[in-house]
């Protein structure tokens, strides 16, 4: 019989094998060496069990949620006083930085649409963007599912982290792209991980056939694509707290844009916004309808004076600009005396854009390939947004990837829109809105603007003015503002 030492040093061996990320052991010289050790002993080594950490507080995302639900939780976290500058005279101006065909299932670079981001900061910085908006950072981008694994087809986590530290470098305020409506599993439909939650959290009347669900139906439009989240359960709002403060208070975001805000009522943004505190926050409420857009502001705050409400993408200015610079009936840019989109009404709180990721093409040979008369039209719109109310947002590839005479034109309009003082708010008349012809005049801090589209070619200000930028069918003069 074996003496008790070397028993001893056989047990200690087998427990060695016991170590997970070790069964693959049991069928090589180690395993060999230990039945000869055992000698009349039986001796069975344990079967790999390859699924047993998959949920270990060592995995990467899974330690960033727990971690997260320490520092940031409603029992322990209390935001700090909302400091918004998407407010009167509010000066900014937004680049989104990416598109729909940056991510890797067709672009490759090196570092992925992180290390881009990264590397372009300080052209986005001398640019003179003020705030630069990233694609969702969870993997699943739009259709997210742990929202704490920010591994994705972006990029690695470590190139987003230097991408917002790259851009802060810049003066860049960087604001992150926030999917709350839906979610997807992270295997399956609805088994969702870090967050960890039931499927209680899935509105009742969502396309998914398995149970249990919660017991109340969607409260605004559905995503067929995931499941629809109730945002009236506790873990559901406390979890998007928790993200939200961490990707502002670990990450370093500074402000969000709201995707898909139509599907749940804007008093939850009020609410997210205020647990977290960002310094711009903006919703997609994709509808040209701006009755809808000034209700969905109205919603997110509560207070007399709307300080904090959320700011909206103007989506009326948005086709009823692209429509007037396609057939050159300038007419659908007026309402009166007033534009007739959202800056018509509440400028401080509108989000101008003449492009982003949803409304160009989806075609990946569109934006390489786009016609001289299509890029003439979104320069058009370009001269809009540049020198009206509102706070204007520009589509990167616009800016990057259409060479630099495209990209010198959009500059001298960004550098007449800053050197003028041109703010959210800007006080303004429309002069001619009328087929072929588009002039209005904007005041700002320090210049007097005035802008004009189409193709009535003998159309000018008059004396005393002084052309600062121009294209194909628009100019822009300023002068000092009166005495």
């Amino acid at each position: 019989m074996r003496s008790k030492a070397g028993f001893f040093k056989l047990f200690s061996a087998a427990s060695i094998l016991l170590i997970p990320g070790l069964s693959a052991l049991s069928a090589g010289p180690a395993a060999d060496l230990l039945r000869t050790e055992a000698g009349p002993y039986e001796f069975t080594l344990p079967s790999p069990q390859p699924d047993r950490l998959e949920n270990s507080p060592l995995d990467r995302p899974r330690a960033d949620w727990l971690n997260a639900r320490k520092l940031y939780s409603d029992s322990v976290f209390k935001p700090g006083k909302q400091q918004r500058v998407d407010t009167e005279r509010s000066k900014l101006v937004l680049l989104q930085g990416f598109h729909w065909f940056a991510d890797d299932y067709w672009y490759h670079p090196p570092k992925g649409w992180w290390g881009v981001l990264a590397d372009r900061a300080g052209d986005v910085g001398r640019a003179g963007f003020d705030l630069i908006w990233f694609p969702p950072v969870s993997n699943g981008s739009y259709y997210p599912n742990q929202w704490y694994n920010l591994d994705s087809q972006w990029g690695k986590k470590e190139d987003l982290l230097r991408a917002v530290k790259a851009m802060h470098g810049a003066g860049v305020k960087v604001v992150a792209d926030i999917v709350l409506n839906h979610r997807n599993g992270t295997k399956d439909w609805a088994d969702y991980t870090n967050p960890d939650w039931p499927t209680t959290t899935i509105v009742r009347n969502d396309e998914w056939q398995g149970s249990p669900k919660s017991m109340y139906d969607d409260e605004g439009q559905g995503d067929f694509g995931c499941r629809d989240l109730d945002h009236r359960a506790p873990v559901v709002q406390e979890d998007s707290k928790v993200f939200l403060r961490w990707l502002k208070n670990t990450v370093g975001f500074d402000g969000w844009r709201y995707d898909m805000v139509k599907g749940y009522p804007g008093h939850y943004v009020g609410m997210y916004d205020a647990a977290s505190a960002p310094v711009f926050s903006v919703g997609e409420f994709y509808d040209a309808n701006r009755q809808l857009l000034a209700n969905w502001i109205d919603s997110t705050d509560s207070s007399p004076d709307k300080r904090n409400a959320a700011t909206v993408f103007d989506f009326t200015t948005r086709y009823n600009l692209v429509s007037a610079v396609e057939t050159e009936r300038y007419e659908l840019l007026r309402d009166g005396d007033r534009p007739s989109g959202m800056i018509g009404w509440w400028p401080a709180k509108s989000v101008t854009f003449v492009e982003n990721h949803d409304t160009s093409p989806r075609d990946v040979n569109f934006l390489p390939n786009a016609s001289a008369e299509y890029k003439t039209q979104r320069l058009m719109g370009y001269a809009y947004i540049l020198t009206h109310p509102g706070i204007p947002s520009v589509f990167w590839p616009h800016f990057f990837d259409w060479g630099s005479e495209y990209r010198g034109k959009l500059q001298a309009l960004l550098n007449t829109r800053k050197a003028a003082g041109v703010h959210s708010t800007s006080r303004m008349a429309i002069l001619e809105a009328t087929n072929e012809l588009y002039a209005a005049v904007i005041d700002g801090d320090n210049s007097r603007v005035v802008v004009k589209l189409g193709k009535n070619w003998g159309w000018n200000p008059g004396a005393g003015w002084t052309l600062s930028a121009f294209g194909e069918r628009y100019a822009v003069w300023t002068q000092p503002l009166p005495k």
